[in-house]
């Protein structure tokens, strides 16, 4: 039975190495595409579909979780939409929010992902809705940053949507939460996000406070008052403030510079209008002709550019049918695959059946066999606590004495077939003595309770344990030690002082040091010395 047992356990272990391997190797292959991911580097649906395979078999609900989430950013940097949409979504149905490792932050990337295809598509309440959700998973994972940035985002849909108050309501709040928490550059490019909203609503004394601290604190700006490459659009909220405020010089020269740097569509269309509005105040009708018609051109270079991007999209839903048809098709492959590896689970699960049933057997036996055991400890710590006490009278009870140390031996014998204890190290031995429950009742009652019966056996049963060697040479009848002598050895063993076992033995401290001084002659051969002398002794002895 043993030798079966130990081929089973065997086998199990090398599946179990082998299984191991093989997922910290898949796992940190995932974890390089999502440093991919999240360092803006590229990767393909192919490359992750390996790791997400193997995931659905052998992952976490994280793992699951993580591996569906890269697919959909994978089809969403290939611009396919729909199909990030449902990789996104059984993402989502993989996390296990009731567990307590649930990756939270993670969940939330995934829920913000999804909004931000919304946002993309011109679907402004469902990007907000999707961004709620990930505003609320990002708290539960602790990720304060996360959540900050994500809230932030409500602004633009809010924008989009025609309600600036929600707008600058939303960013003004998340950036007291953003200098609550110290981040105080998050909080300063924040406030840029809001300056239009509150253009459109006449807080012109607050867009400049707020503009003065996105120049100075969020770090996009040089020395010469330079905004970073791709922001110029920041030109044109300024532009538009300084025309609002009559500074008409002011404004001219914001629009012009982005017209020079900034070259997208959407810069050329804002600096281009700007320059308009500001000819049309200065009552240059040729200038503000002139720019007029550039930014209709614009315009109409804009609208054909959102006109490509919606076919885009209905091919995006196109290419979405056709995968769907491919992807029924794999899952049947997969089908077959899955029979396939039920036969194997089947397998295992036999012989861990077998396993636990032999390892229920020996548990059981492991059992009987300490029942035994404290039979047998029971019956010895009896017989020696009887011969203690005979000892007190050895003359009158020679012959029964003589018959209850021959009972002695056999039961030591008995004790020690049945014992399941290894050599214990000293630092072991300590530990086992001042942990046990009649050690924690020992020191409760060194200041004068004295000890019952049945506490006395207890520390008996103590040392017969764990110093068996000591126990048997306080036990040698040429020592000729009784109860009291024996109960003292091992209270001075236990680390007592003279004092509190003579409290807890009810007896006085002369006769403690007279018990100490019989113990150093008739066991180990001195003639002088006292406790602390006895105490370095006993401590020799394990």
């Amino acid at each position: 039975m043993k030798r079966l047992l130990g081929y089973t356990f065997l086998f199990l272990a090398l599946c179990s190495c082998t299984g191991g391997g093989r997922y910290a190797a898949m796992r940190s292959g995932l974890d390089s595409i999502n440093q991919l991911n999240r360092t803006d580097q590229p990767f393909t649906p192919a490359g992750v579909q390996p790791y997400m395979d193997y995931f659905d078999q052998h992952g976490t609900a994280n793992d699951r979780m993580l591996a569906h989430y890269l697919m959909g950013r994978a089809f969403y940097e290939q611009g396919e939409a729909p199909m990030a949409l449902q990789y996104y979504h059984e993402a989502i149905d993989c996390a296990d929010t009731t567990a307590q490792d649930c990756d939270y932050p993670q969940l939330a990337r995934v829920y913000g992902q999804m909004a931000l295809v919304f946002y993309d598509q011109g679907l402004y309440r469902q990007h907000l809705r999707y961004d709620n959700r990930s505003v609320e998973y990002a708290w539960r994972g602790r990720d304060t940053l996360l959540a900050l940035r994500n809230y932030g985002q409500e602004c633009f849909s809010y924008t989009n949507l025609n309600m600036p108050d929600s707008a600058i309501f939303v960013i003004e709040d998340v950036v007291s939460k953003y200098e609550r928490y110290g981040y105080h550059r998050n909080a300063a490019i924040a406030l840029g996000c809001t300056i239009m909203s509150l253009l459109d609503n006449g807080e012109y004394s607050k867009a400049k406070r707020y503009m003065d601290i996105y120049e100075s604190g969020s770090g996009f700006f040089d020395a010469q008052g330079n905004i970073a490459k791709g922001r110029e659009v920041y030109y044109g909220f300024k532009g538009l403030y300084y025309i609002k405020t009559g500074k008409l010089d002011s404004a001219e020269y914001y629009f012009r510079k982005e017209l020079r740097d900034g070259e997208d569509f959407n810069n050329q269309l804002s600096g281009a209008l700007g320059l308009a509005k500001v000819y049309r105040q200065y009552h240059h009708h040729d200038s503000a002709t002139k720019y007029a018609l550039y930014a209709y051109d614009m315009n109409d270079s804009l609208y054909a550019r959102r006109a490509t991007q919606t076919v885009e999209r209905l091919q995006a839903m196109y290419d979405y049918s056709r995968n769907q048809e491919i992807a029924q098709k794999e899952k049947e492959n997969t089908a077959k695959e899955k029979r396939k590896l039920y036969v194997s689970v089947s397998l295992l699960l036999a012989i861990m059946a077998v396993s636990a049933y032999l390892f229920l057997r020996m548990s059981e036996e492991r059992q009987k066999q300490r029942a035994l055991y404290l039979q047998n400890l029971e019956q010895l710590e009896q017989t020696q606590s009887e011969i203690l006490q005979l000892r007190l009278h050895a003359d009158e009870y020679e012959e029964l004495l003589a018959e209850k140390e021959k009972l002695l031996v056999r039961q030591s014998e008995e004790l020690q077939m049945h014992s399941q204890k290894q050599l214990l190290s000293r630092a072991v031995i300590e530990k086992n003595l001042q942990e046990s429950d009649i050690y924690h009742v020992l020191q409760s009652k060194r200041y004068g309770q004295g000890l019952s019966v049945d506490e006395l056996r207890a520390c008996r049963k103590l040392i017969i344990e764990n110093l068996p060697e000591l126990n048997n040479l306080l036990l040698l009848k040429q020592y000729k030690l009784n109860s009291k002598d024996f109960n003292v050895c091992i209270l001075f063993r236990l680390g007592f002082k003279s004092k509190e076992i003579g409290n807890m033995l009810k007896i006085s401290p002369g006769r403690v040091s007279q018990i100490c001084a019989k113990i150093l002659h008739n066991v180990f051969g001195k003639d002088d010395g006292g406790a602390a002398e006895l105490i370095e002794i006993l401590h020799e002895i394990r």
